[in-house]
């Protein structure tokens, strides 16, 4: 919406520029139109007067044509100026923007990283875990059969000892 503005500035300046010299040149062409001799006798060549009014006539036309045009270009000009500066605005931000997108790839693939590494650590804790649950296992069964024995032992002896001293 930022290049409308300046466009309709640029053509309502344009316009009152314009219609500003409309009283002359609707006078002139009155007073042309009145001066001229729209049919030439081929016998009697215009005046150098006649000549230099038609000539003036057509120079004024033309003067008018080309100040239009000029004013046409203008505005396209103005136009076509603030189509650039919002086009320049646009490529910094399509700029601004894609080094934030490399930005956030790489935050992305640094945390893609992170998570693998989690992850890994994760798993070879959960392997170190189950072999310490493995060993636990064994250990408390190796102790449960050293109590085992230290008891069917202790019973051996009782009675050995029981009998020794006739206990029984």
């Amino acid at each position: 919406m930022s290049w409308k503005a300046p466009f309709l500035a640029s053509l309502h300046s344009r316009d009152t520029r314009e219609k500003s010299h409309d009283t002359f040149i609707s006078a002139y062409t009155r007073l042309a139109n009145r001066t001229s001799n729209p049919t030439p006798d081929s016998t009697n060549p215009p005046s150098p007067d006649q000549q230099l009014i038609a000539d003036l006539l057509e120079a004024q036309t033309s003067k008018g044509l080309l100040q239009s045009q000029l004013a046409a270009a203008q505005a396209e000009v103005v136009l076509l100026q603030a189509q650039v500066k919002a086009l320049e605005k646009m490529a910094r931000e399509k700029e601004k923007l894609e080094r934030k997108n490399v930005d956030l790839e790489s935050e992305g693939r640094e945390k893609s990283r992170a998570i693998q590494h989690l992850q890994d650590e994760m798993l070879a804790l959960t392997m170190e875990l189950n072999v310490l649950a493995d060993k636990e296992q064994a250990t408390r069964k190796e102790n449960e059969d050293l109590i085992q024995r230290w008891m069917d032992f202790a019973e051996t002896r009782a009675e050995v000892m029981n009998r020794a001293s006739n206990w029984e």
